[in-house]
């Protein structure tokens, strides 16, 4: 026996960044929740897709360090096709009548793909558990409208735990009972997603594969969910816990948090301090994700479009993805870290691969190594928070200036002794409060004297030719 609701919901381009709620009544005994979504049309058209998606295109590969002459369209006109067709897109968030969290959509929302939550089973992405009765909300997330349609949803509420579906939350299987303790310089990854968000791995699967990239550690950010880390038991490997807030105005991660955060705390009137803030009262860390990445039509809401206060931010995702696809992003990054750092913010920089599935990881995607007295959530976190961090496509390198390491302070009363090293060969650059001081030619280690006459901030960057293969953060002068 089951409830059916029904629900025919006309959305235009003017209702793009809208929330839209739904209330349903949920009556007692109700022992699994169905919700299916179709939304007509999906997409628009490939000749109506062209002009915005090349609009989009130049506006991101007109940043960065190089900035590609877009005068000549030929290689837009090449690629275009490649981020076609767009995209209608909105998403689903179900919160039940205690407040809490349930489940969200994904990529299975709006394409006919039932969502299930249940007492005994949900579908990845949701949350089990007992059905309270009493007013529920369905959240419409309306990241996009380019053209007029129709979403159709309709809910089933039904009284026995019948309706099979394809992707349940399975039991979860540990892959470690143990992992070997360490310090000192440990490597580990910031920004990976699972199958209960838009990944293609299970958790299971994306910490073997994380032992087989030789990470020390990871941290699970699916996007607008921390349920599918509350999935994980008795796993030795070190997974931590995190967000991706994906909001319509950037993303965001919140690192080293147990608990759900709405992502919604985030808009242009009271920019990120909300939301940074309930990052902060569970002890994380607040990061700023892929700021210079492409946005609107081809990934609305990717890109950061809002004003920033950066006395709530303790770290910037620098270097997200692959740099050889993404080097507009990642220098257009490196240029505002400098400038921020300038003006006397201390963000951390990290590197990320923000992983989908495993071609995203190739040889000049980032890791990061992180300085600990060993390897607990709480060192990393607080590791992160001094800038006690460096990234690398591979390469270890090293960065001392007198006895400091990097993400330490140091007097400048009297000469410096600069130290540094690389495993490959490479130009090093000395960034000094914003610009590059000294540049070294191909070389893997030297030492030598260096004299900086004001405070601020030095960090070295490692290149071959055009392309980055790591940076330090900053050790700096008072």
């Amino acid at each position: 026996m089951s409830n059916e609701f029904h629900f025919n919901i006309e959305l235009y381009p003017e209702d793009s960044k809208k929330l839209i709620p739904i209330d349903i009544e949920i009556p007692d005994g109700i022992k699994e929740i169905v919700i299916k979504g179709i939304l007509e049309p999906e997409s628009i058209s490939y000749e109506e897709s062209k002009r915005p998606i090349i609009d989009a295109l130049k506006k991101y590969v007109s940043q960065g360090f190089e900035p590609l002459d877009v005068k000549n369209n030929q290689i837009l006109e090449k690629i275009w096709r490649e981020f076609s067709p767009l995209k209608n897109i909105v998403n689903l968030r179900i919160i039940d009548s205690e407040g809490k969290f349930r489940g969200t959509g994904d990529n299975r929302f709006t394409k006919g793909i039932p969502i299930k939550i249940g007492v005994e089973e949900s579908t990845l992405g949701c949350v089990t558990g007992e059905i309270p009765p009493g007013e529920w909300k369905l959240i419409l997330e309306v990241k996009q409208i380019l053209k007029r349609c129709i979403l159709n949803v309709v809910v089933f509420l039904n009284r026995e735990n019948n309706t099979k579906i394809a992707d349940p939350i399975l039991p979860y299987t540990s892959v470690l009972r143990e992992w070997e303790s360490k310090e000192g310089w440990v490597k580990g990854d910031f920004h990976l997603h699972s199958n209960h968000s838009d990944g293609a791995l299970s958790i299971e699967e994306l910490v073997k594969f994380s032992i087989k990239r030789g990470l020390d550690f990871i941290f699970l950010t699916d996007h607008n969910k921390i349920s599918g880390y509350h999935t994980i038991e008795d796993e030795g490997y070190p997974i931590f816990g995190g967000i991706e807030f994906t909001t319509f105005w950037g993303h965001f991660l919140g690192l080293g948090i147990c608990d759900y955060i709405s992502w919604d705390l985030v808009n242009p009137d009271v920019g990120i301090r909300r939301l940074a803030e309930k990052v902060h009262y569970q002890e994380g860390i607040f990061c700023i994700a892929h700021p210079f990445t492409l946005s609107y039509p081809i990934c609305p809401g990717c890109r950061c479009e809002i004003s920033i206060d950066y006395d709530y931010v303790d770290a910037m995702e620098v270097w997200t993805g692959t740099f050889g696809l993404r080097k507009f992003e990642i220098t257009e990054g490196i240029k505002e870290w400098r400038r921020i750092l300038k003006e006397g913010y201390k963000v951390t920089a990290i590197g990320s691969s923000d992983m989908h599935k495993i071609e995203d990881i190739r040889d000049d995607t980032p890791v990061n190594y992180v300085y600990v007295d060993s390897l607990t959530l709480e060192n990393i976190i607080r590791s992160v928070r001094e800038g006690k961090v460096y990234v690398t496509s591979g390469p270890k390198v090293e960065f001392y200036m007198n006895d400091k390491n990097i993400g330490e302070t140091l007097r400048i009363d009297d000469d410096i002794f600069l130290k540094y090293s690389c495993e490959e060969e490479a130009d090093v650059k000395i960034i000094y409060n914003g610009e590059e001081f000294i540049k070294i030619p191909k070389t893997k280690k030297g030492a030598f004297q260096i004299r900086f006459e004001d405070k601020g901030y030095v960090y070295l960057e490692f290149w071959q030719g055009n392309k980055l293969l790591a940076f330090t953060n900053p050790i700096y002068l008072m």
